[in-house]
């Protein structure tokens, strides 16, 4: 089968590896490098390819290009051979493989990274890329092969992936006990007491500003943080009160804090495209030992 696509006009590795340079680089200028003569080359490859599988890879998109439906399938597949040829060719010379993890900064700081060490140790000659995206681009960017693994909430999946749950991720309220001597009984009584920091936006400052109407309560937002890693380290200097994710606390010194527990929870997945996986044996190992490694209590 190789063999009958690789003797027709039109189509070879050179061709599918440029391509691919195209989709990362986000133009063919990016992937030439400003270089005015493979800038002509690529072009005429990427014509090439579309005559040969017969459909439109990418649209002119004002000065820019986009993929098309078929140009990021084509991409992803490019992607997934490529990387396993790369596994295959670093088994070959004893030389580690590399395996790119997509995660957000909370659960790469408070989830994976604490965990690589001891997967270092049962996974062989592995070297991790830590990649951050957010949310709603995980699962398109692993599906088509820029990542190989994302850690990523259960209701983000879409088709393409296989995934295996982790466990359920809380959230608590933390109060610096400098800012409030006595247990508070409930978040209301926290939220119109003490300075807050709180997301800039999203389903959690929701949440919190739904909580604070129903009890009636006027919030100090005192500091808008983009992610959870500035509400740790506001909250670890004494300066305001905090939601963050329980995956932070193991990290957090909890006896110079209250701590409220709240309702909002997610469920966290290990995802990969299935394509990836069957054409890396080295990735597929990676899965199977992050499902036992980073798995934690329901």
């Amino acid at each position: 089968m190789y063999q009958s696509i690789l003797s027709q006009s039109g189509f070879s590795m050179e061709r599918l590896g440029n391509f691919c340079a195209v989709a990362d680089a986000g133009s063919i200028v990016g992937a030439a490098k400003g270089d005015p003569v493979r800038q002509s080359l690529i072009s005429r490859q990427i014509r090439e390819l579309e005559s040969f599988f017969g459909v439109e890879l990418i649209r002119r998109r004002g000065r820019g290009l986009e993929l098309t439906e078929a140009g990021h399938e084509l991409a992803a597949v490019g992607r997934e051979n490529f990387k396993g040829l790369a596994d295959y060719a670093a088994r070959c010379r004893g030389a580690a493989w590399t395996a790119r993890i997509v995660a957000s900064n909370s659960v790469a700081t408070w989830l994976v990274l604490p965990r690589l060490k001891t997967l270092e140790k049962s996974a062989g000659s592995v070297r991790f890329e830590i990649h951050h995206e957010q949310t709603r681009e995980m699962a398109t960017a692993t599906r088509e092969g820029i990542y190989d693994i994302a850690f990523t909430r259960k209701d983000s999946l879409g088709p393409g992936l296989k995934h295996a749950v982790l466990g359920e991720i809380g959230h608590s309220l933390l109060v610096p006990k400098g800012l409030m001597r006595a247990e508070p009984k409930n978040a209301a009584a926290i939220l119109g007491a003490v300075p807050m920091a709180l997301p800039v936006g999203g389903k959690m400052r929701e949440s919190i500003e739904r909580m604070a109407e129903k009890a009636g309560a006027r919030m100090n937002v005192t500091v808008g943080c983009s992610s959870y890693l500035q509400a740790a380290q506001v909250l670890q200097a004494g300066m305001c009160a905090a939601v963050l994710p329980d995956t932070a606390l193991a990290a957090l010194k909890t006896t110079q804090f209250h701590r409220l527990p709240l309702t909002d929870r997610f469920t966290l997945c290990l995802a990969w495209s299935a394509r990836n996986a069957d054409t890396r044996p080295a990735l597929a190992g990676l899965i199977q030992q992050m499902k036992q490694r980073m798995a934690f209590g329901v």
